[in-house]
């Protein structure tokens, strides 16, 4: 499909005003504009709050209920073998072969 030239915009446009009539569109394009504008505050203001992040607030309530945000019994497991695993290999690149 091709673009709209310039008298498929001059149709619709005609078409507009049938359907409308003159005294209405002056409102319609008003209205328009005015949620245009809406659109592109909402659009400046959005990266703010991203860039912003979560408050504390929000931070606390998606907490697990028993954990005050410390580590895991999970984490602290791997933790211990990942240590576990640290001492075997220094006490092997230790010991002369």
């Amino acid at each position: 499909m091709g673009t709209i030239g310039l008298w498929g915009v001059i149709i619709i446009v005609g078409l507009i005003v049938l359907l409308y009539g003159a005294k209405r569109l002056p409102d319609m394009a008003r209205s328009l504009g005015r949620s245009s504008r809406e659109f592109k505050d909402a659009l400046a203001e959005a990266p703010e709050e991203f860039r912003d992040g979560m408050n504390e607030d929000d931070a606390r309530e998606l907490e697990p209920a028993g954990q005050p945000g410390g580590p895991t019994a999970r984490e602290l497991e791997l933790e211990q073998e990942l240590e576990a695993e640290r001492q075997r290999r220094r006490s092997t690149s230790a010991s002369p072969e």
